[in-house]
């Protein structure tokens, strides 16, 4: 076997970084090299994971997961509310979920969020916030839930409307994690691949 082969792009990115968050990067390697690296690797993901079929062939069973706890939060809320008398299981206020780094990226890309410069640092964390949009007044009547994500304390605006927003109602963010995707052909126009039902099907094999 050569053992002279070279590194993966993201392989080397995370080699680099762990030297360097122990400084021990040999003095041949900057730290602007390591910065450079990790942002053409950030670079790499997005464009890779830039196209809806793709991202939610990666993303989509994390994505929809997050999607349906929210979901499942208002509906625990609306039942409360509505105090039947019937006992419920309570859903949690927070919910933590453990992932890699990469699998932050893609989160962003099937989330269709705005992208961060460089790859995400070691202890970072991604944070969906559901927030509850109530009528003024003394009646609390709920007008819609909205969602709002922000990467270590920034907020990330979402893509999935014609203009970028702070905030993205949860209504269209479960639509769009649910939505139908095609690829075709560049040269035939031919559709090659569909994304339906969370699952990714060829096309011509129908």
């Amino acid at each position: 076997r050569d053992l002279l082969q070279p590194l993966a792009w993201a392989k080397l990115a995370e080699i680099l970084t762990c030297l360097h968050s122990r400084d021990l990067l040999p003095p041949t390697i900057s730290k602007e090299d390591v910065e450079q690296v990790n942002k053409h690797v950030a670079w790499r993901w997005f464009e890779n994971l830039s196209h809806p079929v793709l991202a939610k062939s990666a993303m989509w069973k994390f994505a929809n997961k997050m999607v349906e706890d929210m979901e499942h939060k208002v509906e625990c809320v609306n039942r409360e509310d509505e105090s039947t008398g019937e006992e419920h299981i309570e859903e949690p206020l927070l919910c933590i979920y453990s992932a890699h780094d990469s699998t932050l990226i893609g989160l962003l890309c099937v989330l269709q969020l705005e992208q961060p410069e460089s790859w995400p640092e070691y202890g970072s964390y991604l944070k969906a916030e559901l927030i509850q949009e109530e009528k003024d007044g003394d009646s609390k009547e709920v007008l819609q839930h909205w969602v709002r994500f922000s990467l270590n304390g920034q907020v990330l605006r979402s893509t999935w409307t014609d203009e970028p927003v702070d905030m993205v109602p949860l209504s269209k963010l479960s639509e769009m994690i649910h939505s139908e995707h095609d690829i075709f052909c560049e040269h035939t126009g031919s559709k090659l691949f569909t994304w339906k039902n969370g699952a990714l099907v060829h096309t011509k094999s129908q």
